[in-house]
């Protein structure tokens, strides 16, 4: 006796099987799709957040630097006639002490008691009375100048004071170690230690 197996179910089963992998493939491809998706959605938005606007760009100014105003100035009495010009590299005869030395300032005619004017904005850094020189004046300047008033008879300013260009720092007065040029200023001048002649500064009246 022949039995005979119905091939019915194997044939369900086939269908079955194709639509399960119908349905896996479709999933599949769903879920590539969505992954794809997320990816470009969140590519273009931290690309967005990393790509500043136009808006958020500063614009950084340099600062403006403004030159520093040069020094100048004026003379120290009401009427500059040069008595003795400086001798800073050679050798002068001091008719006082009777010797040969070098003349670091330059000495300007003035009446005994004249005003003597500061030639510069700047700060009184000492105030001395000597015997040689009278009452010695120094003031410092900007950019390394430095004046000295030789030869005072009184002061009017005081270590430490601030002074503008044109105030009165003393009187002229007697200066023992030129004595027998008479009542006069001498003045001396230094840019950064070292002496220069005053009146390569400001006019004066020309030499005598």
């Amino acid at each position: 006796m022949r039995t005979y197996k119905s091939n019915r179910s194997s044939s369900q089963t086939a269908k079955k099987e194709s639509s399960g992998k119908k349905r896996t493939s479709i999933w599949v491809s769903a879920a590539a799709v969505l992954l794809v998706a997320v990816a470009v959605t969140l590519s273009l938005t931290f690309g967005l957040r990393k790509s500043p606007s136009n808006d958020s760009v500063t614009t950084v100014t340099p600062p403006v630097v403004e030159k520093p105003t040069p020094i100048t100035f004026s003379a120290p009495l009401a009427s500059c006639t040069v008595k003795k010009a400086a001798a800073l590299n050679k050798l002068v005869y001091n008719d006082t002490l009777k010797q040969w030395r070098t003349h670091n300032g330059v000495d300007f005619e003035a009446a005994s008691g004249s005003d003597v004017w500061v030639i510069a904005d700047g700060k009184v850094d000492k105030v001395e009375n000597t015997i040689l020189e009278g009452t010695v004046i120094t003031v410092s300047h900007k950019d390394g100048y430095v004046s000295i008033y030789k030869g005072l008879g009184s002061s009017a300013v005081q270590e430490g004071d601030a002074v503008s260009a044109g105030a009165v720092i003393g009187k002229v007065g007697n200066m023992m170690c030129e004595q027998k040029m008479g009542a006069h200023l001498h003045l001396e001048m230094k840019k950064d230690g070292k002496y220069v002649v005053a009146t390569d500064y400001f006019d004066v009246t020309a030499d005598k």
